[in-house]
């Protein structure tokens, strides 16, 4: 059984690696990912993404939490399968939150675009769904 244990801890942290470097990697478009921005949307741009990153601190201290609770109670020789799946839920419940606001934003960002420059930031967002 602790070998089991081994294994699975193991695999719930490359997991988790794995989604959090997904999501970096994922960061939202920008006003660099804009063409010819003006300086209203500049503004309304910066504006937005301090939104974003105020909105979301509090579900990735949930997230960093969860993730470390979850390792923790993953080596304990007596741990249940109900309380990780428990804690695993809490996790993907804060990674749940910071996708919603995320693409919340990307929906925001968008209206605030002129029809020339909709079809730059269409495709920067399609590109982001590419299997690397």
């Amino acid at each position: 059984m602790n070998s089991l244990a081994k294994i699975f801890c193991t695999a719930i942290k490359y997991g988790a690696m794995f989604i959090t470097l997904a999501i970096v990697l994922n960061a939202p478009a920008n006003a660099a990912q804009i063409s010819n921005p003006d300086l209203s949307q500049k503004n309304a741009i910066d504006q937005m993404h301090h939104k974003l990153h105020d909105d979301q601190t509090s579900a990735k201290a949930k997230e960093k939490q969860a993730l470390r609770e979850l390792n923790e109670m993953t080596i304990n020789e007596n741990i249940r399968l109900e309380d990780i799946n428990a804690k695993i839920d809490e996790l993907m419940a804060a990674k749940i939150e910071i996708m919603r606001l995320r693409y919340a934003h990307l929906v925001e960002m968008r209206k605030i675009l002129s029809d020339d420059q909709k079809p730059g930031y269409d495709k920067a967002i399609l590109n982001r769904s590419a299997v690397k």
